[in-house]
């Protein structure tokens, strides 16, 4: 998959101690996050069926050939690449299929392009580590979760690769940075961390980081808002059907507030920077 990118009252010391900490944390995302709750949805584990196959050197980072896939190319799944990298992900991969590997296939059908999403690993390397976690840790891909199963060695391997700076994540630049983080209507440009403030990505997909500072519960919808000044600052908007598996029964998110939460997808200006999530799986919270 492509992604062509287009050209969270919490007092302000905790807020910026807590984005500016430059360790890597552990997040639950999409459904897992109302894990323990009464009435929380079951977060498939199923195990992967894995065959042995030999790709081809694939010519496109998206378009990977098996012989043994009935004439249809694969694609890896829950994740995306971004041109600035795709080069480097490509002569990975080109390397990486130069070996036996396994794949397992992660649709019953191909996509709109005829691919088929699959996960690969290494057939010899133990413990095995799937093509798309090693493209993660590098900073070699943007994690676009789609597939359902347990995605937490991904998360983590892109939350390592974010605050080390490898790859797509070494770039800062406030209209040029992959990670983004939310500030509050206090503070402008550039985060005291030194990463790109969400404010700054209006039109463009990126992973943004902040601190919830209220909510705002609707019939229809739910707001996450990031600062003192909702109508300037950052804000998530949920629908009700993600919202309903997303939270406790009563359908609020009032237990994040204080929270950290981790989203992705493209900046709208509302009057202030704002995100209408689209996939339950692109929104994380910090574990406690």
């Amino acid at each position: 998959m492509r992604v062509w990118l287009l050209t969270l009252a919490v007092p302000l010391v905790f807020f910026a101690l807590s984005i500016c900490d430059a360790q890597a944390m552990r997040w639950q995302c999409g459904a897992s996050v109302n894990v323990g709750s009464e009435g929380a949805v079951p977060v498939d584990d199923a195990r992967p069926s894995w065959a042995p196959h030999q790709l081809q050197s694939p010519d496109a980072v998206d378009r990977l050939i098996a012989p043994d896939f009935a004439d249809h190319p694969l694609r890896l799944s829950d994740i995306a690449f971004v041109p600035r990298v795709e080069a480097d992900a490509l002569g990975w991969m080109k390397r990486a299929s130069q070996s036996p590997v396994e794949i397992a296939a992660r649709a019953p059908k191909p996509d709109y392009l005829g691919r088929i999403p699959v996960l690969i690993r290494d057939q010899a390397k133990t413990p095995p580590v799937t093509w798309q976690e090693a493209l993660l840790s590098k900073g070699l891909a943007l994690l676009m979760p789609e597939t359902s199963g347990d995605l937490s060695r991904l998360i983590t391997a892109e939350d390592n690769a974010i605050f080390s700076g490898a790859g797509m994540w070494r770039d800062h630049g406030s209209d040029t940075a992959f990670y983004t983080v939310a500030n509050t209507s206090n503070t402008a440009g550039l985060a005291k961390s030194g990463h790109a403030d969400v404010a700054d990505a209006i039109g463009r997909f990126v992973v943004v980081d902040g601190v919830v500072v209220s909510v705002e519960n609707q019939e229809w919808r739910s707001y996450l808002n990031f600062g003192q000044d909702w109508r300037r600052d950052f804000t998530i908007a949920i629908g009700a059907e993600l919202r309903d598996v997303l939270t406790n029964p009563d359908g609020g998110f009032d237990a994040w507030i204080g929270r950290k939460v981790r989203v992705r997808g493209v900046v709208e200006n509302r009057g202030g920077p704002y995100i209408a999530l689209q996939n339950m799986n692109w929104l994380c919270l910090e574990t406690q």
